[in-house]
């Protein structure tokens, strides 16, 4: 009975995780309404993991969320909070909602990865096989309306079953997650049945990404081509692409009206009731209203200034300093890794919303950061054995 009741649970986890992921990956192409949206995700995912979360950390599992490397995390998303004293027009409910959010999902990732990697791991490949279906019907009905020439979601639409029409930069960071995931579970499962239908669904995403912006579509290929070639024999290689992706990355990226966002440096305009439209600025005792920078760097710099941004990269390099430190191939389990690198070229070239609850934005933003966190969670570290 031990046997059975174990085996149902992983069954159940499998099950609940797979649904949970198909829909925060897809959840952007499905719900018109955002509200709708964060209510099913809530329902979902956040509500049942903030209970696995707490019972594991009242268990003794506390370094799931105390760990030395959470640090940068939680001075960012701090400085994040505090920033709205001096924001014009803050949304203290929805800020406070979407931190809460990023921990509950950095912890929960933390506890699967210790327990149910390999659970986790599938889970998050079939949620991102979903994905890629969902956006292909998306495609595919966009383009019975509009000519096959011009960029997918250049202009609005009537989908099929009435699905939302996307701002091109939204449907991007939607799909960067999904995209790699299925790159790393591809490489790892090599040449068989389950490897190719993981690399079709990445030649999917990529698809998608082209068919959006053409350049950073090519961006995203290089990149996953650079990391390929990094965790073969010939390394060195890797280079090449990965200097393409840099190039059509500065091409694309508009920095001309780069000043206009720096003018509180250091501490920022605070984060206040910025739109995918608009952001608010102080320029002496006057107001502004600014064209949103489309970079997640630049809104750093503008919300929170220069410790912001100084805290940004930290919450990614203290991570990485650490998979360094412990001579591990990075490429190991690089499902937890693949996404960084292109999740920072896509936040520098769309950068959407930085601190809002679950978004699009969030596939390339905090599930990569949340990733490479739980990366880092291993039983000797979160729970050491007893010595006698």
């Amino acid at each position: 009975m031990p046997l059975l009741n174990n085996i149902m649970q992983g069954r159940w986890l499998r099950w609940w995780l797979t649904l949970s992921f198909a829909v925060m990956f897809s959840a952007v192409f499905l719900f018109n309404s955002r509200t709708s949206m964060l209510n099913v995700v809530d329902f979902l995912f956040f509500l049942p993991s903030l209970t696995l979360v707490t019972r594991a950390v009242v268990s003794g599992d506390h370094r799931l969320l105390t760990a030395p490397l959470m640090l940068p995390l939680y001075l960012l998303l701090a400085w994040a909070l505090l920033s709205m004293a001096w924001a014009e027009q803050p949304n203290g409910s929805r800020t406070v909602r979407g931190v809460v959010q990023i921990l509950i999902m950095a912890g929960m990732f933390r506890w699967l990865h210790l327990y149910y990697r390999h659970t986790f791991k599938q889970a998050l490949t079939n949620g991102a096989l979903c994905a890629m279906i969902v956006a292909t019907t998306v495609v595919v009905s966009y383009y019975t309306t509009q000519p096959i020439n011009s960029p997918l979601f250049s202009e609005p639409a009537n989908l099929i079953f009435h699905l939302p029409s996307l701002e091109a930069p939204t449907a991007l960071m939607a799909l960067v997650a999904p995209t790699f995931i299925l790159v790393a579970q591809a490489r790892e499962e090599g040449a068989t049945g389950k490897g190719g239908r993981r690399l079709a669904g990445a030649m999917v995403g990529f698809a998608i990404l082209c068919l959006t912006s053409l350049p950073l579509g090519l961006m995203s290929i290089f990149l996953a081509l650079a990391w390929l070639i990094a965790s073969g024999r010939y390394r060195w290689f890797a280079l090449l692409p990965l200097l393409a992706a840099v190039y059509l990355l500065v091409d694309t990226s508009h920095l001309q009206t780069a000043a206009n966002y720096m003018l509180h440096p250091w501490f920022g305009n605070g984060l206040n009731q910025e739109t995918l439209n608009n952001v608010l600025a102080h320029d002496g005792d006057a107001l502004r209203s600014l064209a949103h920078p489309r970079n997640m760097f630049l809104l750093l710099i503008h919300a929170l200034g220069v410790v912001g941004l100084l805290l940004f990269v930290a919450c990614w390099a203290v991570p990485l300093a650490l998979l360094i430190r412990r001579k591990t191939p990075w490429f190991e389990d690089g499902l937890f890794t693949v996404t960084v690198a292109p999740s920072l070229f896509m936040l520098f070239a769309t950068g959407a919303f930085l601190l809002v609850p679950f978004h699009s934005s969030w596939e390339s933003l905090w599930v990569p950061m949340a990733l490479l966190l739980a990366r880092l969670s291993e039983r000797d570290v979160i729970r050491p054995l007893a010595t006698r």
